[in-house]
């Protein structure tokens, strides 16, 4: 009788066997795809060189200079602006940042931070940033 019970208890143990296979799969099929799907740079980061001097960063400064004019752009344009660009940004500090590890397409490693205050009315009277990009040398 005790050859009958262990039989019977085979078929559910290739079950459970085959289901937590099934779920690694999906699950490893799911972090391939997040890789593989990383999103595009923020234009603002676009081929940028890598930060290694002051004056890489001065690049940067003068591509925030460019997109958004102190004294006429409205605060809520600029951050509308840097969300649709990728950013994610916090209202209430006055700080957009956006971060980004290597991955299967793109080996660099990405980040910056934009930091604005707000004038009289609902302009912007400063704004300043740095970024951070790191690839690894072949």
């Amino acid at each position: 009788m005790s050859s009958n019970a262990s039989r019977s208890s085979l078929p559910g143990k290739n079950l459970i066997i085959a289901a937590a296979l099934i779920a690694l799969f999906a699950a490893f099929g799911v972090r391939m795809l997040r890789f593989a799907l990383s999103g595009e740079v923020p234009s603002l980061l676009e081929g940028l060189p890598q930060s290694k001097t002051e004056a890489d960063q001065q690049i940067f400064q003068s591509r925030l200079a460019e997109r958004f004019h102190v004294g006429s752009t409205e605060v809520d344009d600029l951050i509308d602006e840097l969300r649709a660009d990728g950013f994610t940004v916090d209202a209430d500090k006055d700080i957009a940042t956006y971060e980004r590890g290597a991955g299967i397409s793109d080996k660099c490693r990405r980040s910056a931070n934009i930091r604005w205050s707000r004038g009289e009315g609902d302009e912007l009277a400063t704004i300043t940033g740095g970024y951070s990009l790191h690839c690894p040398e072949h």
